[in-house]
């Protein structure tokens, strides 16, 4: 059996064809998700306020209505009086998006 040039052009189309629709089932059926810019939006800033040897420094006596717990070497936040409080966590990260690692053992400072 042998393939025209005809045949070979009408296989190509149809596979484009096939792929686009796969595409588009997949996406309507919800299995491909995309990312929003509020997926990864800055939701609050934060600095670091370095203790010295004076120890003078003022901190508000309210809550941030914020917990930090360590996962996997890792620093996460997530809000403390939220339903969701314990399905929804984000990853604290620095300026240039560097995850922050945490450690159950904090080591003394080095003189």
């Amino acid at each position: 059996m042998s393939f025209t040039e005809r045949d070979l052009k009408v296989a190509i189309v149809a596979g484009i064809v096939a792929f686009i629709v796969a595409v588009v089932m997949l996406d309507w059926k919800g299995y491909i998700n995309h990312a929003s810019n509020a997926d990864g939006a800055v939701v609050e800033e934060f600095k670091l306020v370095l203790i010295g040897e004076e120890g003078n420094f003022k901190v508000s006596p309210k809550s941030s209505n914020k917990e930090a717990f360590c996962a996997d070497g890792y620093l996460l936040l997530r809000p403390e009086k939220s339903n969701s409080a314990k399905e929804v966590a984000g990853l604290l990260v620095d300026g240039k998006n560097r995850a922050v690692r945490c450690s159950r053992e904090l080591p003394a400072p080095g003189k």
